[in-house]
C-alpha cells in the first residue's frame, strides 16, 4: 500500500494482530450502523485495534497492519462466492462501519501525505513561487475507493500497479499545472535542464530576425510542443517523478515534438 515511505511494502505484508477470535466480552461500537456476519466480529476487532495502535503512534506499518483485518471483514460480507468488489457496496461500508471509513480516510492521508511530497521537491527544485498543489476532494474520494477495492479479498494485489494507480489519480492535472509554470517561466526551464539547457534551446526554441526565443515561449506559442510536454510529465509523474530523471523527460519531449517541423 502506498501508506508508508517505503514504496516496495505491500498491504497484506504485516502479520494479523494475536488471535483470531474476538473477545467476548468487547461489545460493538455503537456507531456501528450495518448488521454484521458473525464471521465479521472477529476482524472488526483486528481492525479496531490495529487503527488504535496507528492512532497512538502515527506509524504508517501500524496503518498498513490493519488492511489485513479489513479484508476479513469485506469477505465476511461477500460470502465465500467472493468476487470482483462491488463500488457502492464498499462505499456503503465505509458510510456505516465507522472502522472501515476511518482506515480509508487514514491511508489516503498518508497517500496524499507521500506523493505531495514529490511535488513539493519538484516545485522546490524549479524554484516556483506557486504553491506545489495538492489532491482536491474528488481525487481523494477516488484513492478511498482504490484502498476500498484493495481490502477485497478476490483482488490480486500488485503494489507496483496500484503505487502507480494511485499516484496517477492527480498526474494529469498536476501535469498541466507544471507545463503552466513552464510555460511562464524560462527559469523554470534553466533549473530544470541545467547544464542541457543551452543545447536544448538552440535546437528547439523558435528563432526570430533578431534573437533566439526562449523555450517558455515555444510553450506559450506551439499547441504540439506544449501537449508533448504535458504527456511526457504526467507519465513522468504517474511513475514516480523522480527528480534526477526530469530534465531527459523534458528534453526527449521538446526535440520529439520539434524535430520533424525542423527537419520536414
Amino acid at each position: 500500500m502506498l501508506v508508508s515511505d517505503n514504496q516496495t511494502q505491500r498491504y497484506d505484508a504485516m502479520p494479523a494482530p494475536a488471535g483470531s477470535s474476538a473477545p467476548t466480552g468487547l461489545p460493538l461500537s455503537p456507531h456501528v450502523r450495518v448488521s454484521l456476519p458473525p464471521e465479521a466480529v472477529p476482524h472488526l476487532f483486528q481492525l479496531r485495534a490495529a487503527l488504535g495502535r496507528y492512532r497512538a503512534t502515527g506509524s504508517a506499518t501500524e496503518l498498513a497492519a490493519a488492511f489485513p483485518a479489513a479484508s476479513g471483514v469485506i469477505g465476511a460480507f461477500q460470502g465465500p462466492t467472493g468476487g470482483r468488489p462491488d463500488l457502492e457496496q464498499l462505499r456503503r461500508l465505509a458510510e456505516t462501519l465507522p472502522e472501515f471509513g476511518e482506515l480509508l480516510f487514514s491511508a489516503v492521508g498518508e497517500a496524499e501525505r507521500i506523493v505531495c511530497a514529490g511535488t513539493v521537491a519538484v516545485w522546490r527544485r524549479l524554484g516556483l513561487r506557486s504553491a506545489a498543489p495538492t489532491w482536491t476532494p474528488e481525487e481523494r474520494d477516488a484513492a478511498r475507493m482504490v484502498f476500498a477495492c484493495a481490502c477485497a479479498p478476490a483482488m490480486e494485489f500488485e503494489p507496483g500497479r496500484f503505487q502507480a494507480g494511485l499516484r496517477a489519480l492527480a498526474a494529469p492535472r498536476f501535469a498541466k499545472l507544471l507545463c503552466r509554470e513552464f510555460a511562464e517561466s524560462e527559469e523554470a526551464w534553466t533549473r530544470a535542464l541545467g547544464e542541457r539547457y543551452e543545447s536544448v534551446r538552440h535546437r528547439c526554441a523558435r528563432r526570430t530576425t533578431w534573437r533566439s526565443l526562449g523555450l517558455s515561449d515555444l510553450l506559450r506559442d506551439d499547441e504540439i510542443s506544449r501537449a508533448a510536454v504535458t504527456q511526457r510529465l504526467e507519465r513522468w509523474m504517474a511513475d514516480g517523478g523522480a527528480v534526477g530523471t526530469l530534465a531527459a523527460e523534458l528534453e526527449a519531449a521538446i526535440v520529439h515534438a520539434r524535430t520533424p517541423a525542423r527537419f520536414a
